[in-house]
């Protein structure tokens, strides 16, 4: 028996012998007729699968979505569009926000530097440090103590006056108390008597510079700051006073250390006491 079908298919499970034509077994590999070899079963290839239809859902998918996202993304921008034109207009309000945050942050470091420049000069105390506050004493003090220890005769209610002015009312009261009387300020205006004050200087060419005429120079004045705050300040100087009479030619010099009260005063300086140093 060969396996034909009388229709003369071969049946399932059966296959044709390629060099005699006999039917045997489809896992055959070699023809019991005649011994020819024969290659081993191919297995039976999977019917291709159409997959057209996958593959075009995800591309339909995302050529939906791809409208969709673009209105919500339209609809996003515009949204921030609305919200910058409420808030930031022509462009104008923004500028003048930002010059006036700049403006504000100019101020506070300004004021910051300020401070602590302010900080910086003076001790926990309130004792000035800056040496250049200090040195600005000491010349206030020097003129003022030239100003108020000179005095000529032939000019003294002039002269009285202008040193008045460099002090507090109750300096002035002591003041008057050591300036001579009309009489004897008459008698001295006779005898054309000058009496000059002159802080001494330190260096020899300030002696020098002194026998001249000419007075010290800032750094070389012998002045020193005994203390000295925002608001009061006492110096002490060595000063140099001559009383001439050119009409008898006498001369007397008088050096003498002095100590200077300053008090401040409508952003200047006064003198509220002035004495011989002990």
């Amino acid at each position: 028996m060969t396996g034909v079908r009388a229709n003369g298919s071969v049946s399932t499970g059966q296959k044709e012998c390629p060099f005699c034509a006999e039917t045997i077994k489809a896992a055959a590999i070699k023809c019991r007729y005649c011994g020819s070899d024969l290659l081993p079963p191919a297995e039976d290839e999977k019917e291709p699968q159409d997959v057209r239809d996958e593959v075009a859902a995800p591309e339909d998918a995302e050529t939906e979505a791809e409208p969709q996202a673009e209105v919500e993304g339209k609809a996003e921008n515009e949204e921030r569009a609305g919200f910058a034109e409420r808030w930031l207009g022509d462009g104008s309000c923004v500028l003048t926000a930002v010059l006036g945050v700049l403006v504000l942050v100019a101020g506070g470091v300004l004021w910051l530097a300020v401070d602590m420049v302010s900080k910086d000069d003076v001790a926990p105390g309130g004792e000035l440090t800056a040496a250049g506050s200090r040195a600005a004493i000491m010349e206030h003090s020097v003129g003022l103590a030239q100003t108020v220890m000179s005095y000529q005769a032939a000019s003294a209610e002039k002269d009285i006056a202008a040193a008045k002015k460099l002090m507090t009312p109750a300096m002035q009261k002591e003041y008057d108390k050591t300036l001579p009387g009309e009489d004897k300020r008459k008698e001295q205006a006779e005898l054309g008597i000058k009496v000059d004050a002159e802080v001494a200087p330190l260096s020899e060419e300030g002696a020098k510079a002194a026998e001249e005429g000419k007075a010290c120079v800032d750094e070389d004045c012998a002045a020193s700051i005994i203390s000295a705050t925002e608001e009061s300040a006492k110096v002490l100087l060595f000063v140099n006073q001559s009383a001439t009479a050119p009409k008898t030619k006498n001369t007397v010099v008088s050096p003498t250390w002095e100590v200077l009260t300053l008090v401040k005063d409508d952003g200047g300086w006064l003198i509220s006491e002035m004495k011989a140093a002990s």
